[in-house]
């Protein structure tokens, strides 16, 4: 008898669909295991280059996991979407295992905080040597984009803007801002589901910000922190400079742990929960738990 042979390939989304009916039906499940799957294969691919099943290793397990984290922390996935996800990377680890005698390692939601259970506090904030290291990263580059990127990070640590909103927002804003010490955002600098919220201005750092902001956005002719003809076009420059730092200097970055590192200083300077996560723009206080202790 001839050795039976299986496929392993995912390299596009035609051979991921069919991986994910011949892993569904190894596991005697139905259609929503299958197009779970399907959708964690394109994802392995698209954020890892992972193509084949024989590819498939801790560290490409672990950057898949890093990147879900990210997009729960923007608000781009639930973590009942991101749980799902990890159920169906879950059983494709232990397909791989069986198929290629492998000895991977499964994934526990709960461990990396992506479980849809209570909220809990995960120090995730970029410390102030780390943000400072890549601001001076952004600043060797001659680029217009890497220096939009310094001003934009800026405001996501003052303010606790998501990447989103930091690029997003408009000179009108700011000059508002300046004029009232509340910084109003609404829809037009890309708040999340278009909900408008306030932060008051409290510290010099703040305004500081605002104003060098305002100063290069004039100076360029910017009606917004996005020197790009899209803004999607500096959202994934933004990923990709990011990635090249921690490359270059082995230390993590995440955009969105400067949020945490707004939301932790709010709290250590004695600003009640309530407030932090109004200004953060969380529609229940009990999200701010992960943020801040």
């Amino acid at each position: 008898m001839g050795k039976v042979s299986f496929q392993t390939s995912f390299k596009n989304a035609h051979k991921a669909s069919f991986l994910a009916k011949d892993i569904a039906s190894y596991f005697n499940r139905g259609s929503a295991l299958e197009n779970r799957i399907e959708t964690v294969l394109n994802h392995l691919r698209e954020w890892t280059s992972t193509k084949s099943l024989k590819q498939l290793n801790n560290e490409r397990i672990s950057a898949f996991v890093s990147t879900l984290q990210e997009k729960v922390d923007r608000g781009e996935l639930s973590r009942k979407t991101a749980e799902n996800y990890l159920s169906a990377l879950n059983r494709i680890i232990e397909y791989t295992n069986f198929r290629l005698d492998k000895n991977l390692e499964t994934v526990s939601p709960k461990e990396h905080n992506l479980s849809r259970g209570a909220f809990q506090f995960v120090d995730r904030a970029v410390s102030q040597e780390t943000h400072n290291r890549f601001v001076s990263f952004l600043s060797s580059k001659e680029d217009i984009r890497a220096q939009a990127l310094i001003h934009s990070v800026q405001l996501q640590r003052e303010f606790g803007l998501r990447l989103r909103e930091s690029l997003a927002i408009k000179v009108k804003t700011i000059e508002k801002a300046l004029q009232t010490g509340v910084l109003h955002l609404s829809r037009e600098d890309g708040t999340k589901n278009s909900r408008e919220r306030e932060i008051p201005i409290l510290t010099k750092n703040q305004r500081e910000a605002l104003e060098k902001a305002l100063d290069f956005m004039k100076e360029n002719g910017l009606f917004s922190l996005a020197p790009t003809e899209t803004l999607k076009e500096q959202y994934n420059f933004a990923y990709e400079v990011k990635k090249q730092f921690e490359a270059q200097t082995g230390e993590r970055f995440t955009f969105h742990g400067e949020r945490h590192a707004f939301a932790q200083a709010c709290i250590q300077a004695g600003i009640d929960k309530q407030s932090v996560s109004n200004w953060l723009g969380h529609g229940r206080e009990e999200i701010t738990k992960v943020y801040s202790k």
